[in-house]
């Protein structure tokens, strides 16, 4: 799977482990995006002309094959293209803020900011919604047990339950089939950000209010995500109005559109769009090895971490792996790693809450994969991390020298 991303052909000095944050690009992405700005560009459902329809076509087969992926019917009324996973979020507390007066909103403590600062926002500017925040099980899962027994006593009418599929922190991966079933329970509205999980495993979004992922995370083109909405959603006027969400307009009405394109007015990230068909071809080709060399690299990385030098986070289940240094900051283990090729992150992952908790106001240093990782990279950089270890270590035990 390496040899189909060019990034590791031209730049075989590095090692890339930031791929929770951006992955880099598959050829197809790289090959349908030069197509479109060289012979396709124009503007999709606006003008009628036969670069207009090739464009409206790849659009559609684009939905087609998103609803398909994550096994969901009704692509147009249910696949909404988004900027990213921070907006379909975002447009996701809209829709619940128009369509409910208040109640409880259960948000999973790992939540990442944008999941949790649109919700955070509605609950401080209205006091008719309030914040029931879901812990950590001892395992580093969301405790859908403590969860169960909060909201079968919650006596508000509303009810929104909002999680990651998984924790870009702690690399866990929560239950969604059960977070489903607890939601259908107790007639609770759901919002799933899925930014850590599309792409990693071969899932089914059906059955949730709301579910949103980016596609540079999953191989493909920045400033292009999807929002999975529940058509019932479709009744509600959308976030953003504009061009392109009407099928109508007079100077005393509006009549917006029936379907999921209502909910994207102005021209969408069509460049990206085009790009989609053929990568979620891709991935289906290889989801098997896809989730084996994941599986394969967490267990691996797990297995590599150095207890003496490094605190873990959580035991990661998929993508990523999150470490506080016994010596040293953060900050400096990713620029002495950069200067040695290994590109990683570090700071607050935003989830700050979480982080702040696990590292007592500090940060975390996290490396992630993907499908092109190499087992030997993983092992080499946590022999530049030991080496890194052991350099503050002696700086922390050098006695002073007396002057």
């Amino acid at each position: 799977m390496r040899d189909d991303f060019p990034f590791f052909n031209r730049n075989k000095s590095i090692v890339y482990l930031d791929t929770a944050a951006t992955s880099q690009t598959l050829y197809t992405v790289l090959e349908d995006t030069t197509d479109f700005y060289t012979y396709h560009k124009s503007n999709a459902h606006r003008s009628g002309h036969s670069m207009d329809t090739w464009v409206d076509q790849k659009y559609y087969l684009a939905k087609e094959k998103v609803a398909k992926y994550v096994g969901v019917a009704e692509p147009d009324k249910s696949i909404v293209f988004t900027s990213g996973a921070t907006q379909g979020l975002h447009d996701a507390v809209k829709l619940i803020e128009k369509a409910m007066p208040g109640g409880t909103l259960y948000l999973g403590i790992d939540a990442h900011h944008s999941l949790s600062l649109p919700i955070m926002e509605l609950a401080k500017n209205n006091p008719w919604w309030t914040i029931s925040y879901i812990n950590l099980n001892s395992q580093g899962m969301l405790d859908l047990d403590a969860l169960e027994q909060t909201i079968k006593a919650d006596t508000n009418k509303c009810k929104v339950i909002a999680v990651g599929a998984v924790s870009n922190v702690l690399g866990k991966e929560n239950d969604l089939a059960r977070i489903k079933d607890i939601a259908h329970a107790n007639a609770a509205n759901t919002i799933i950000d899925a930014a850590q999980l599309v792409g990693k495993r071969k899932v089914n979004l059906s059955g949730f209010d709301f579910v949103a992922w980016s596609w540079h995370k999953v191989y493909g083109p920045t400033g292009l995500g999807c929002l999975v909405i529940d058509p019932v959603w479709l009744s509600y006027k959308p976030v953003h109005p504009g061009g392109g969400s009407v099928v109508s307009v007079s100077y005393a009405d509006i009549i917006w559109q029936e379907n999921a394109g209502r909910f994207e007015s102005g021209t969408q990230n069509l460049a990206g769009i085009v790009t989609i068909p053929r990568l979620i071809d891709w991935l289906e080709s290889h989801s098997s090895d896809i989730e084996h060399h994941d599986k394969s690299m967490a267990r691996l990385a797990n297995a590599n971490v150095p207890v003496n030098q490094f605190h873990q986070a959580s035991e990661s289940d998929t993508g990523l792996l999150s470490l506080l240094p016994v010596a040293g900051a953060v900050e400096d283990y990713v620029m002495l790693l950069d200067a040695k090729g290994v590109m990683v992150r570090g700071g607050k992952l935003c989830a700050q809450p979480l982080v702040d908790q696990i590292t007592s106001n500090s940060a975390l240093l996290r490396l992630s994969w993907g499908c092109y990782t190499t087992a030997n990279e993983i092992e080499s950089t946590f022999d530049k991390l030991g080496d890194i270890h052991a350099k503050f270590q002696r700086n922390v035990l050098r006695p002073a020298i007396a002057g």
